[in-house]
């Protein structure tokens, strides 16, 4: 018999614990106390304890580790303090003590409410109960409303209610920011580099250079975390020192607000609407070296952005290279994949890799997605573009065929396969000297410049599938084969099988392509074969069910139901026999000895009486679960299945080893024991 366990959830936020009575130590005195007024010897008790938790969200560790149990069935009965405890929302605690647990046959106990929900049974608990879950949850939202003004009059007070300072300064005792000298430092010769002009690569590169900890590892040192800092900083980090208004002296606060009650997270709140106070500690940063910094960050964002203007082949100014690359005379730096460089800087069609550029093409107009194009080049070998364009200058490396989908689009994206020529993509600033990205309007494309490896129209077509849906192949009909659904799995590497039908369809194992060592390397076997063999293990083990002389036996064992309701009959006159022996040594009519005596029979008599009724009803599921078998197994002797309803219906999981070896693993413990 399982044992009975009650679970004691203890919960404090951070208010709570201002208040003795709410204490962890005093909530778990009363549940213990009461737990042992319950009577229940032998129980197993279980603690939960959620410390500086909000009651408004239910996504606490602990009640959450909780809820698991008693999904599980793990759990009988829990125990709080009171429903506040368990929950400050009203809908959360309606849902879990209504429904939830009486779902799964747990009994709730609120000990300071005296609400017992095994004396509310079909019931609710009333309209009393009902008000003080709507009671404890105007509690939270009208503190949440209380902390949040007091919070507001503090920042507006200009007091730093943060808990730690911004890069550069540090908290005095007094809870001021100060200048932290080595911080602070770091943060003036950003600043000095970003007036002279450096872009906020240059200035990344010389922190990395410098060993120069990042923010998050300067804090974590000076909390005296024994580290090896990385000096690793993101150009973000930089340009957040270089845009924060807080290093010339001013004070800001209130840039996010919680978005509800309980949630953790925040919304962005709009400039205006900031706490701005100037000159509220010293500055790092001057004015005017903060101003000047501002203006060189924004001409470098619009120069960053700047289109070409004007029809370029108009333009006096054009450069020699650009005046070549409009006339389609400038030669090109390298050839594509698919394509080889000629002597005069053209493009002529490699056909090996203009094959599987072909190939790519043709199954992206069929509606593949470009991850299933990936894996099926991987799963024949096919070299990577990388690794082609090496293999072809001669160096001896062994390619990994590691096609992905990114890949794969790449190609299908590349209107240079039409025979286009296309230049102009990206250029370079004159004023910065960085190169930035242009509007493909202002691209320079010319058609039929080269031999095309796809036609026009059959781009056009793969453009079109890809448009149909925001996610490219969301709407792609799904391949229709017998063993789909990850059923399939390699014997040797346990990954999934890929279904590969560019030629004979096969099933292959891709995942280990790139070992040569692996023993599953090149593993596949063919789609029919495999379907027909694992279809005649099925239909023969359902013979074997059929002809097993254990179902006779299963329904024999099961004749005990008549017995199974005298036991459970017996079990409650024990019990009431045992409420009984209470009742009268609470009046006084037995003595403890007696009552002690009567109380071991009664209990000993129950669990002698459960085991053999749990037996019963045992041989009682036995025998129904065989009958269920038995009834598959004629349907599958009988045709009455379709071959896919089979697989879904009895096969768990197959693997497939090299030399042609299947193992099928069931999902029905009868067909997996004949």
């Amino acid at each position: 018999m399982s044992r009975y366990t009650i679970a004691k959830y203890i919960r404090l936020s951070i208010e709570d614990g201002k208040t003795d009575s709410l204490s962890i130590s005093s909530q778990r005195m009363i549940l213990d106390r009461h737990i042992e007024s319950l009577d229940m010897p032998g129980a197993e008790i279980l603690e939960f304890v959620d410390n500086g938790r909000s009651g408004v969200s239910m996504e606490r560790p602990a009640v959450q580790e909780l809820l698991g149990l008693v999904r599980s069935g793990r759990i009988q009965a829990v125990a709080v303090k009171d429903f506040s405890r368990f929950s400050r929302s009203a809908l959360d605690s309606g849902y879990f003590i209504e429904q939830v647990f009486p779902l799964y046959g747990v009994r709730f106990i609120s000990v300071g409410d005296s609400f017992d929900s095994d004396d509310y049974r079909n019931d609710t608990g009333g309209i009393d109960v009902a008000f003080k879950f709507l009671m404890h949850e105007y509690y939270s939202q009208d503190l949440s409303i209380k902390v949040k003004s007091a919070k507001r009059i503090q920042m507006k007070r200009g007091e730093n209610i943060v808990a730690n300072a911004v890069y550069g300064y540090m908290k005095s005792g007094s809870g001021k920011w100060e200048p932290d000298p080595a911080a602070a430092e770091v943060v003036r010769q950003i600043y000095r580099l970003a007036l002279e002009g450096q872009p906020t690569a240059a200035i990344r590169g010389w922190l990395c250079a410098s060993k120069i900890p990042a923010p998050r590892e300067y804090a974590e040192l000076k909390r005296g975390k024994d580290i090896l800092p990385a000096c690793r900083w993101e150009s973000k980090a930089i340009c957040r020192i270089l845009s924060n208004e807080q290093y010339i002296g001013t004070y800001i606060a209130g840039k996010q607000e919680q978005k509800a009650v309980g949630s953790n997270s925040k919304n962005t709140v709009d400039r205006p609407d900031w706490i701005a106070i100037p000159d509220r500690h010293t500055p790092i940063i001057s004015k005017a070296d903060f101003a000047a910094a501002q203006e060189i960050r924004g001409r470098y964002r619009h120069s960053r952005t700047a289109k070409p203007l004007g029809n370029p082949l108009e333009s006096g100014e054009l450069s020699y290279r650009r005046r070549r690359m409009v006339s389609g005379e400038r030669p090109v730096a390298a050839a594509i994949y698919g394509y080889a460089k000629t002597e005069g800087g053209g493009l002529e069609t490699d056909e090996a890799a203009a094959c599987v550029v072909r190939v790519i093409f043709g199954l992206a107009a069929r509606g593949e997605p470009a991850k299933e194009i990936a894996s099926r080049l991987a799963g024949r070998g096919v070299p990577k573009p990388s690794e082609y364009k090496k293999l072809a200058k001669g160096h001896n490396i062994a390619p990994t065929c590691g096609w992905n989908g990114g890949s794969v689009e790449h190609v299908i994206n590349n209107e240079q396969y039409t025979g286009a020529y296309i230049a102009g993509r990206y250029l370079t600033n004159p004023d910065t000297g960085k190169i930035y990205r242009t509007a493909k309007q202002d691209w320079v494309v010319i058609p039929d410049m080269y031999p095309a490896i796809v036609s026009k129209q059959q781009y056009d077509e793969v453009r079109a599938v890809l448009a149909k849906s925001r996610y490219k192949w969301k709407n792609m009909a799904q391949r229709d084969y017998l063993l789909r659904g990850n059923i399939l799995k390699c014997g040797c590497c346990g990954f999934a099988m890929t279904y590969d039908d560019l030629l004979d369809p096969v099933y292959r194992c891709q995942h280990t392509a790139g070992d040569r060592n692996a023993e599953c390397r090149g593993l596949k076997v063919p789609v029919r074969g495999l379907d027909e063999t694992v279809l005649a293990i099925i239909r023969k083990q359902a013979e074997v069910v059929l002809n097993s002389d254990s179902l006779s036996e299963l329904r024999k064992a099961g004749a005990g139901g008549k017995m199974a309701a005298d036991f459970e009959k017996e079990i409650g006159e024990c019990v009431a026999e045992r409420q009984l022996a209470y009742e009268q040594f609470v009046t006084r009519e037995i003595g403890r000895d007696a009552y002690f005596a009567l109380k071991a029979g009664c209990s000993e008599r129950i669990e002698r009486l459960s085991s053999r009724m749990a037996v019963l009803k045992q041989a009682e599921r036995d025998m129904q679960s065989g009958e269920k078998t038995a009834k598959l197994a004629k349907q599958v002797v009988g045709g009455a299945l379709a071959p896919r309803e089979l697989v879904e219906t009895l096969v768990e999981k197959i693997l497939v080893f090299p030399g042609n070896r299947v193992e099928i693993q069931w999902k029905i413990a009868d067909f997996a024991a004949t």
